[in-house]
């Protein structure tokens, strides 16, 4: 709830005084919530002696809409649970508790209006992975030795790299990614452990990354293993920081454990470098990019779709009984409706040619 009390104190609003006058929001304050929930928390983070917020510059970042629309559900859960334990608290014979009653039905269905991606039915903006053309575009720029190469650092450039091609190769989450240790990998047998570490007493960044999966052992491909190999061997050790910890990938120049704020600046330079890739980059869309590309080896080597839900589940980490397998499947299931309605439709106009239309 960090986001919504930033907020509000820009815009001088304490809850528990409206909630005890019978007021909630006005659709102003709404309309400006939901506005700044597309912000990053350092954009939304005050001035430490004003409220002044640092959102005048052109350069403001943002967060993904999938981001911007899980604040608005939890800010929306958070205030109707507030508004509920305000109405039982003062009963339904309280003179305001109507109108409260009916405010918070406006207020909730304000937000509900300006969430992105609010609906469960709402599947034409959903998150999918990026086109082909896009992925060629992304792999072909990401390269150390590629001229477009966003990085000059020698370092940044190989491990932005490897990370982005374990991204796309693995499909892990960027916890994941962050929370790998340079010993749950064996070199021998190009394998992986992907580890579930909670609170781990060795990570001492300011901010633990997360990991939401089970542990699971991934192969690695002989390429790709070597090639972490060498950036552990050689670049990783080149950098006396990096020795004083475990955690594969680390900062330039620092050599600490690389920060979750230090991840996601990979994505914001691939962005404002390379304009004509996907606005919506970010490590979770890698994530739908792997199973999009998954599907699609799974629908050439001729595999059951029970088969495929087994293997996808496991190789993602999720639980036997998760139906997070829908969710990364949308541009698979939707190219193949498409190529489904398409058949239809031309048996169809073959049968107008029949009758001489």
């Amino acid at each position: 709830m960090m986001v919504l009390y930033i907020i509000l104190d820009k815009l001088d609003v304490h809850l528990p005084d409206r909630l005890e006058s019978g007021q909630l929001l006005t659709l102003v304050e709404v309309e400006e919530l939901a506005n700044k929930c597309k912000f990053t928390l350092q954009e939304l983070s005050p001035d430490t002696d004003s409220k002044v917020f640092h959102l005048h510059q052109k350069t403001s970042e943002t967060v993904d809409p999938l981001t911007a629309g899980m604040r608005l559900r939890s800010i929306r859960s958070y205030l109707d649970w507030l508004t509920k334990d305000t109405l039982l608290r003062i009963g339904p014979t309280h003179p305001r508790f109507a109108g409260l009653r009916a405010i918070s039905d406006i207020v909730l269905g304000a937000i509900d209006a300006r969430t992105p991606g609010g609906g469960g039915r709402n599947t034409v903006e959903a998150r999918e992975g990026i086109p082909s053309a896009a992925l060629e575009r992304l792999i072909e720029v990401i390269h150390p030795h590629s001229s477009e190469n966003p990085w000059k650092n020698a370092h940044a450039q190989l491990r932005n790299y490897l990370i982005l091609r374990w991204l796309l190769s693995l499909g892990i989450r960027r916890g994941e990614l962050l929370t790998l240790k340079v010993s749950d990998i064996n070199f021998q047998t190009n394998e992986v452990l992907i580890p579930r570490r909670a609170d781990d007493p060795a990570d001492l960044r300011a901010q633990q990354p997360r990991t939401k999966t089970n542990d699971r052992l991934l192969a690695l491909d002989e390429d790709l293993a070597e090639l972490t190999r060498r950036y552990v061997m050689k670049n990783r050790r080149a950098i006396k920081g990096a020795r004083k910890h475990e955690f594969l990938w680390v900062a330039n120049g620092s050599g600490a454990p690389l920060s979750l704020s230090g991840f996601h600046k990979i994505f914001i330079t691939l962005r404002e470098r390379v304009p004509d890739l996907p606005k919506s980059l970010s490590a979770h869309v890698m994530r739908h990019t792997w199973n999009d590309v998954f599907s699609a080896e799974m629908d050439l080597a001729g595999v059951s779709e029970a088969e495929e839900h087994k293997m996808r589940t496991r190789l993602m980490g999720w639980s036997d009984t998760s139906s997070m397998a829908s969710v990364y499947t949308r541009r698979h299931i939707r190219k193949k409706a498409k190529d489904a309605s398409l058949a239809l439709q031309a048996k169809l106009r073959l049968g107008e040619k029949n009758n001489g239309i």
